[in-house]
This record gives C-alpha cells, sequence and structure tokens, in this order.
C-alpha cells in the first residue's frame, strides 16, 4: 500500500522535473535566437552606409577594388569582411596654404643632425629664381579629390604628396624666370604655368601606379612676391621704373593711334579731292569735245565766219584789257593816230585851242 502511494507522486515530480528543465531549455533557445538576430543584425548593419550629395563611397570586396557609387541616399553592400566601404568627399572645394603659415609642413625626414639643422633652418617661402635672387612667395592651392579611390588606396599620405608636388611646380616655375620678371609680369601667368606643371605631374604619379589622377587642380592664387627685407626697396624702385616704362609705352601707342588716324583722315580727304577733282576735269573735257564738235559742225557749214569769229573770242580771252578795233586791212593807211578814240579826242582838243586863239586875237 504504501509502494502504491509512494508511486504516483514520484511520477508527478519527475514530470515537473521534466517541464521545468523544457522551459528553461525554450528560454535558453530563445534567448539564443534572439542573440543571434541581433548578433547577425548587427554585423548586416554594418553594411549600410549613408552619401550625402558631394559624397562617393569606394566599395572594396575582400580587400580588392570592386566599385565606387556616388549616388546619394542610403546603401547597402555585403557586411565586412566580405565588403567595406571607405566614404570620400569629391566635391568639396579644399585649399593648402603655401609659405609664411603653410597649412602642412613634410620637408622630409633628415638623414642626420646636421641635415636636420639645415631643414629648419630653411624658409619655406623662399624661392630661388633663375638669376640667383630668392623671393619671398606666398600662395594657396584650391583642389578637390578626383578619384575616390586612387586618393585613398593609390598613396599612403597623399596630403603630403600633394603639398610636396605643389611645391615643387611653384618653384620649378619661378625658378625659369628672372627676378626682375617676377616682381613685374602678371602674377596669372605663373599661377597658370604652375597648375599646368602640376597637374602633370599629379597625372605622372597616378600613371606609375596605373591609378586615375587622385586630385583635381581648380586653381592657385599667388600673393604678390616679395624681394628680400635688405633690398626691397631697390627692387620696389625697379618695379616702379618697369611700370613707368609701360605706361610711357601705352602713351606713345596713344599717340601714335592718334597721328596714324589724323594721317588717315587727311589721306581720304586727298583722296576725295583727287577724285572730285578728276570728276570734274572729265566733265570739263566732255564739255569742250561736246563744244569742239558743234564748232566743227559750224565750221564745216561756214569756214571764214567760224575762224573769224575764233580769232576774235581766243583775242578777246587773252587781251583782255586792251583796247582793240576791227578794221579793214585796205584802209589801215588811213588812221592817223592810235587808237582812234584818243586821235579823236586830241583833235577835238586842238579846234578848240584854235579857236580860243582866234577869238583871243580879235
Amino acid at each position: 500500500m504504501a509502494a502504491m502511494g509512494t508511486g504516483p507522486e514520484g511520477g508527478s515530480g519527475a514530470s515537473g522535473g521534466r517541464a521545468a528543465k523544457g522551459a528553461a531549455r525554450r528560454v535558453i533557445d530563445g534567448l539564443l535566437l534572439f542573440v543571434s538576430v541581433a548578433i547577425l543584425s548587427g554585423w548586416a548593419w554594418q553594411g549600410v552606409y549613408q552619401l550625402a550629395p558631394e559624397e562617393s563611397a569606394v566599395i572594396l570586396r575582400l580587400g580588392a577594388y570592386d566599385r565606387t557609387h556616388s549616388v546619394p541616399g542610403y546603401w547597402v553592400h555585403l557586411p565586412p569582411p566580405l565588403e567595406t566601404h571607405v566614404v570620400v568627399n569629391t566635391r568639396e572645394l579644399r585649399t593648402e596654404s603655401f609659405g609664411e603659415a603653410p597649412t602642412r609642413s613634410t620637408p622630409g625626414e633628415p638623414a642626420d643632425v646636421e641635415e636636420g639643422q639645415v631643414a629648419a633652418a630653411i624658409r619655406r617661402e623662399a624661392i630661388q629664381t633663375a638669376d640667383h635672387n630668392v623671393l619671398h612667395v606666398t600662395y594657396e592651392l584650391q583642389y578637390k579629390i578626383a578619384d575616390g579611390h586612387a586618393w585613398a588606396f593609390s598613396m599612403a599620405d597623399p596630403a603630403a604628396v600633394l603639398h610636396d608636388a605643389t611645391e615643387a611646380a611653384m618653384r620649378n616655375v619661378i625658378g625659369k624666370s628672372d627676378i626682375e620678371s617676377v616682381l613685374s609680369q602678371d602674377r596669372s601667368g605663373v599661377t597658370d604655368e604652375a597648375a599646368r606643371v602640376l597637374t602633370g605631374m599629379l597625372a605622372e604619379y597616378a600613371s606609375a601606379v596605373g591609378q586615375a589622377p587622385a586630385f583635381e587642380v581648380s586653381r592657385i592664387n599667388l600673393e604678390k612676391p616679395q624681394a628680400p627685407e635688405p633690398v626691397r626697396e631697390a627692387f620696389v624702385d625697379v618695379v616702379s621704373a618697369g611700370q613707368d616704362e609701360k605706361r610711357s609705352s601705352l602713351e606713345a601707342q596713344g599717340d601714335a593711334a592718334v597721328i596714324l588716324e589724323r594721317a588717315r583722315s587727311e589721306a581720304a580727304e586727298i583722296h576725295e579731292q583727287a577724285e572730285a577733282y578728276r570728276a570734274a576735269k572729265i566733265v570739263e573735257a566732255q564739255g569742250d569735245a561736246t563744244r569742239f564738235e558743234s564748232l566743227l559742225v559750224e565750221y564745216q557749214a561756214a569756214p571764214e565766219v567760224t575762224r573769224k569769229r575764233l580769232y576774235l573770242e581766243t583775242m578777246e580771252s587773252i587781251l583782255p584789257g586792251m583796247e582793240k578795233a576791227i578794221v579793214d586791212r585796205e584802209a589801215v593807211h588811213l588812221w592817223s593816230t592810235w587808237p582812234p578814240s584818243r586821235g579823236v579826242a586830241e583833235a577835238g582838243a586842238s579846234a578848240d585851242e584854235s579857236g580860243n586863239k582866234g577869238k583871243g586875237k580879235r
């Protein structure tokens, strides 16, 4: 009886223990599932990234370059280490200064103490010209990142490479010019040439490692170069003299242009007068020819009369101020005095005198 009484009680206790163990196992399984899902979700979340409008993402698959994504928004790639990404701002206009207040200095690692002392004493704004003079030059570089993958993975220190290349390009351009030309000429020529040289150097660096150029050079802004302090006033005088020369040259060119324009106006006026004179002479010649033709017709009709008329008209034009008379050739000997008017007047005067004398005698 006692054995039969303890049987059911022992069975219920065993079943209760199994139920408790099953519940605990389910809780543990649920926790393990939750933790697994959380871990997987956290792992997958590492593949989610966001791009701003000016950013690009360089995607690496198992450490090798796979693609570049530039569309703004939220995007997903395989979680690391399967795929990783590097976000690069490719539209930001960046500025780096050179000269008295550089934003980055990369003089290199000196080989010994003496070389380190020399490097520390070098002024980064001092640039030697082709005629062995020294200029103090301050300038700044404005650039953008052209290729995110090349910028992030083709160079160990891209900022140092860019800085050194920019400084080398500027020293290259100024080092080929003499100090007077650099101080007096337009600075845009120096900056344009330096930007061209820098672009070529960066392209050569990229092609050496099989990559696209990492940088896009926007422009180089150059402040007015200054001569060293001990000779600065002398070079200011030189620059002033150059400016005076340029101004005098411009004034001379202006005077030459005025004189040339005046000469052209006078030449045009003389030409117009000559054209008018030519036209007048042509019209006059045409009139003379027409008149001659009409005289020819009259002469052919009455030669003797026309000949006498032309002779008389000619004498009148040749001797306009002289008294002239037309007489018959056979009656010339009948004239006692010449001109006839003077002879008549003298004869009248003689008659008056003789009459007066006769009256006196009476």
